[in-house]
């Protein structure tokens, strides 16, 4: 029998919760599209060169570790400035730190419109503009959950999550066709032209609207205070499922971050593979290791919005979702390794499907791993959980780079890159075991449903 006395003991915030009812806004799918624009728009910008390593040799005189070390300030700054970031966001908000960071990418990207065709000094403007674009990856790492939790409710949540963290993925899809197409087609400089045209468009979507967070919110837990930052940190560091998961993320999405930029020299063209995006047969298209590279990231992102409709209808199932997306993508990363070695067919159709499958189960993961970071730290801002998640896939995509900077192995011994292979799928094994270990924890949905739980209780007894 209810307690006469229910609305006296319950909490007084609740009782505000009652007086203000949760909603959802039509407006949080913009704020979510212009993250997700941002995102995009950075991953293009930090692959350029990349994509046209011969023209950019060409026109400016860039070499093979001027464009490693272009793509390798991604991580390097990341992993510099993640705990100065984290405090930024905690203390400034969510809209403030993605308009600053929509405006930053469109000076990085315009400043490397200066740089004159020939080998000069003038290249500085590359390496400044991509720290500036490095530096936007703070935003796109760590914001996704922190968008998801104040804009959204709980059923759509990882959704939320997969849309703006898969966005990196699709960025590099239409980095590795789309740039070496309009820069064969007009010309390099037009190339970076349109970058910095897309890149203030970002910037001006995002100074037009995006609010800190909706008038009302959509869920009990959405405007709840938050930890203090560094309290937040030592509850992260202490915090042995999230350690075990958190790692498990970073070793698994890092490798295959990595692992991308060693793959035209494992599939390099005395192996029947070219880098070549204007095709005429299917044969071509299998041989293209930058259709390759596209489809793959495609097919992720086809993976991960697909994982996170599934979460949000399993909600309290994030680990074994986990378990069973790392697990297959494991299989097909070592199918992918005895295909390369030709231990199985080693035709080009099944190193292709071999390796869109390893990605599209492994990027499914990527928004399980946020959301459940989230959930096992609450209530830890998401942003300091997220960014301690990414922290750990740049280290671990900053390893291959590194290994490719001392010129380990090169175009010249394509024997020592195959052998990555093998650490790519053993990198795989490690993680899942990682997760094995990894205890769920749903405290944000156990503090909504008990919320949720007293407020129609409270309206029983005063209704």
């Amino acid at each position: 029998e209810r307690s006469p006395d229910l609305c006296v003991a319950m909490d007084v915030e609740v009782v505000s919760h009652l007086l203000k009812p949760f909603k959802v806004y039509p407006g949080r799918f913009y704020v979510l599209a212009v993250l997700a624009l941002l995102a995009i728009q950075q991953n293009v910008a930090w692959m350029t060169f990349g994509t046209i390593p011969d023209e950019s040799y060409k026109h400016f005189g860039l070499s093979d570790d001027d464009i490693t070390l272009l793509a390798a300030y991604g991580p390097i700054v990341f992993i510099v400035l993640i705990i100065p970031a984290m405090w930024f966001l905690d203390r400034f908000g969510l809209n403030f730190t993605v308009i600053i960071s929509a405006w930053v990418l469109a000076i990085g990207s315009t400043i490397r419109c200066f740089v004159p065709d020939g080998h000069s000094w003038w290249i500085i403007l590359f390496h400044i503009g991509h720290i500036m674009i490095a530096f936007v990856g703070l935003a796109i790492m760590m914001c996704p959950p922190r968008l998801s939790s104040v804009w959204f409710p709980p059923k759509q949540r990882a959704f939320a999550t997969a849309v703006t963290t898969l966005a990196e993925s699709m960025g590099i899809t239409i980095a590795f066709l789309a740039l070496p197409y309009i820069t064969k087609k007009y010309s390099i400089h037009t190339m970076l032209y349109i970058q910095a045209e897309m890149s203030i468009c970002v910037a001006v979507l995002a100074t037009i609207y995006f609010p800190p967070k909706p008038s009302t919110p959509p869920s009990p837990t959405a405007d709840q205070e938050r930890v203090p930052f560094l309290k937040s940190m030592k509850l992260l560091l202490t915090n042995v499922p999230f350690l075990f998961l958190a790692i498990s993320g970073g070793i698994s999405t890092g490798s295959n971050m990595g692992f991308s930029s060693v793959l035209p020299i494992i599939l390099n063209p005395t192996s029947g593979f070219t880098n070549n995006v204007g095709i005429s047969s299917w044969s071509q298209f299998f041989h293209s290791n930058a259709w390759l590279g596209a489809i793959s990231a495609f097919v992720g992102v086809i993976g991960g919005q697909l994982a996170g409709i599934i979460a949000d209808r399993f909600q309290r199932k994030l680990k074994l979702l986990l378990i069973i997306l790392l697990g297959i993508s494991t299989a097909f990363g070592l199918y992918f390794s005895l295909a390369v070695y030709g231990y199985i067919s080693g035709s080009a159709v099944n190193i292709f499907m071999g390796l869109c499958l390893q990605y599209f189960f492994t990027f499914a993961t990527t928004p399980l791993y946020y959301e459940a970071a989230v959930e096992v730290t609450y209530p830890v801002p998401e942003g300091s959980s997220a960014g301690i998640l990414a922290v750990l896939s740049n280290i671990g995509s900053l390893l291959f780079q590194v290994v490719a900077f001392m010129h380990i192995f090169s175009n010249a011994h394509p024997e020592k890159a195959r052998a990555m292979v093998w650490a790519f799928s053993s990198l795989g094994a490690l993680s899942w075991l990682f997760l094995a270990f990894y205890r769920e924890q749903y405290k944000r949905l156990d503090l909504d449903d008990e919320m949720v739980k007293q407020v129609s209780q409270w309206k029983e007894v005063n209704y």
